[in-house]
């Protein structure tokens, strides 16, 4: 597939995710940044007021970009429940412009103290105790200002340094890490005005910082999410125009006098007021000859959260097939119930049907995820006595989902299924075993860029088994019969490990290697269940409280496929709540003896954000 073929308009976008809104994040409990002023959200507004800066204009500036917009750390930040502010205002980005990995730096004003990335995190840790939060989001960035100070000289002991403090944070707790490499340094302003020597020395610059720091995030076994910005600043440049760029090698910015000249713009004192152009803010790539605009930082803060929020997304793949398969449990009840009406030596063909529905409304681990699941079973069962029916059946299940705005997949499930019945004096006990293949297709992931989605798009396969034994008993009070019941319910899905657009010619930065995951589940239930018999027809109720037990934390891990070490990270899954209550109302009816029919409305409450719900439809035929 062509990369133009995959970059679709926003709007378009939205419309194939079928209006999905709200908010599709995983929330960490904290967001903390070390870097230089590729992520510095204003540290130095103190020292633009102690140059004498306006005080109102330093309200706006102190970002290295198109201020007063956001950088992509404030935005992050925002988005996933951090402190956007810097860290001497009390909020979590420690970033500081002109720092470097480790050491002392030559862009640092007189009278402000060096803050290398190393400083940063030994405040943090200090704030902490010396531990790092496992479940707040980290981000570490530098190494450009050790190569623009020391040349290619600092290289290598930048790297090393960074892949230190990512293991620092890693030993101390840190779960997930952003490590971010160095954008293509040759198609930056300062680069292309020195020409194609300049060209070619910072995109080798970069490409070989890369190099070092993704070699040591593998071999150290770190898992740190690696964020590939060289490949994306290389494809939103070579594809400028579809990200709304006209100019890829100018200043959006102008001087700001006294404080800067023609020959000294930057943009720590840019904003609104001195643009080459009222739009210049969106219209250009880069700010100043190094630091990216409002626009291309928008464009690396959708990139990161891709990173993060789309794995996530593809969690709930391993949950759905949950839900689809409690419809075809449904089906096999209902066969169950007519075969036990049959005489001792008889069998009885059965079909059934289920459609429903299973909506995962968002929450800190889950985009708003939606499915309508559709069920079909076919059967047999043979009363071998009195108190014995077994019983065989084949189903399949089709399910659409969509993944809020983030995407969408459809399942077919094939199943198999063995079950049965003893009873005497009032007891009873239920079991079931059921084997699924499962096909997952069209699965296409919506990445927004900026204004462009692209569109990521896989198959994969999985498989799932399940298991159920019920226990109950029975006691009649005239022709009502009713009777508490005990239910223990085994389940476990597999999804195979998949790669986003593997025919594409040349891969993106936002394409994802997925590997396997698995669910599993084991439901304990208690209820009650009473039945009327009013002649041909039997209405009848259930009612129980379930619980999940050993429910614990599920991960899923991804690795970018442009990131040619194959790291792999981890990424918290979608985890439903624990509890809940399942209610199901229905009634069976009798036919010319032989002839029986059934339907049920099944519904789920009390679980949180979690709506479930099905009716079932049976026919079954005694020969």
């Amino acid at each position: 597939m062509s990369t133009k073929k995959r970059l679709i308009p926003a709007l378009v976008a939205s419309a194939l995710a079928m209006g999905a809104t709200g908010a599709n994040a995983v929330t960490f409990s904290g967001v903390y940044v070390f870097g230089d002023s590729l992520s510095d959200s204003g540290y130095f507004r103190p020292f633009l007021t102690a140059i004498g800066v306006p005080s109102p204009l330093v309200a706006t500036l102190g970002r290295f970009t198109t201020n007063p917009g956001p950088v992509w750390s404030e935005l992050v930040a925002n988005y996933y429940g951090g402190n956007a502010k810097p860290s001497n205002a009390g909020g979590g980005i420690y970033a500081q412009g002109g720092a470097r990995v480790a050491s002392a730096s030559a862009s640092t004003p007189p009278g402000s103290a060096q803050r290398p990335i190393s400083t940063q995190i030994d405040e943090y840790l200090a704030s902490t105790g010396g531990t790092a939060d496992s479940n707040a989001l980290f981000a570490v960035w530098g190494g450009a200002n050790d190569i623009l100070q020391a040349g290619a000289a600092g290289i290598t002991p930048a790297a090393t340094a960074e892949i230190q403090q990512i293991g620092r944070l890693k030993a101390a707790g840190a779960r997930y890490i952003l490590a971010f490499g160095l954008p293509n340094l040759g198609l930056t302003p300062s680069s292309q005005a020195g020409g194609a020597a300049a060209i070619a020395q910072g995109t080798a610059a970069a490409a070989g910082y890369n190099t070092l720091l993704f070699n040591g995030i593998a071999s150290n076994n770190l898992r740190a999410i690696p964020v590939d910005t060289f490949s994306l600043l290389n494809e939103v440049v070579g594809n400028a125009a579809a990200y709304g760029f006209t100019n890829t090698t100018g200043f959006a910015c102008t001087a700001l006098p006294p404080f800067t000249t023609p020959t000294s713009v930057s943009s720590q004192f840019c904003s609104g007021g001195n643009l080459v152009s009222a739009n210049a803010a969106t219209t250009y790539v880069f700010a100043d000859g190094i630091h990216p605009t409002t626009a291309s930082h928008a464009l690396l803060a959708d990139f990161v959260k891709s990173l993060i929020d789309g794995p996530n997304a593809y969690s709930t793949m391993a949950e759905i097939p949950m839900a689809s398969r409690a419809a075809h449990m449904r089906t096999l009840d209902d066969g169950l119930q007519a075969g036990q009406r049959a005489e001792v030596g008889k069998v009885t063909a059965f079909a059934a049907g289920d459609g429903g529905k299973y909506d995962i409304g968002t929450n800190a681990l889950s985009p708003n995820t939606t499915s309508k699941n559709h069920s079909a079973s076919v059967g047999v069962t043979f009363r071998a006595s009195e108190g014995a029916t077994i019983g065989i059946a084949a189903g399949k299940t089709t399910v659409s989902a969509t993944m809020g705005s983030l995407g969408k997949f459809d399942t077919d499930e094939s199943e198999v299924s063995v079950f049965g019945s003893l009873k005497g004096d009032g007891w009873y006990a239920n079991f079931s075993g059921s084997v699924a293949d499962l096909t997952f297709k069209n699965i296409n992931r919506f990445v927004p860029i900026g204004i462009v989605t692209r569109v990521n798009t896989a198959n994969t396969n999985g498989s799932s088994t399940s298991g159920n034994l019920t226990v109950g008993y029975d006691a009649d009070w005239g022709n009502v019969t009713a009777g508490p019941f005990l239910s223990y319910t085994a389940q476990s899905v597999n999804v195979n490990g998949f790669t986003e657009n593997a025919s594409a010619t040349t891969p993106l930065s936002t394409d994802l290697k997925m590997s396997d995951q698995t669910r599993t589940s084991r439901v304990a239930s208690a209820g009650l269940r009473i039945s009327a018999n009013m002649g041909n027809w039997t209405p009848y109720a259930r009612l129980s409280y379930d619980q999940e037990n050993g429910l614990g934390s599920r991960f899923v891990t991804a690795t970018p496929v442009t990131v040619q070490q194959n790291i792999s990270y981890d990424i918290p899954a979608y985890l439903p709540p624990k509890h809940w209550s399942t209610g199901t109302i229905g009634v069976r009816a009798v036919f010319a003896q032989r002839v029986s029919v059934g339907l049920a409305w099944t519904s789920i409450f009390g679980r949180s954000e979690l709506k479930q719900n099905g009716i079932t439809g049976s026919v079954a035929i005694g020969f």
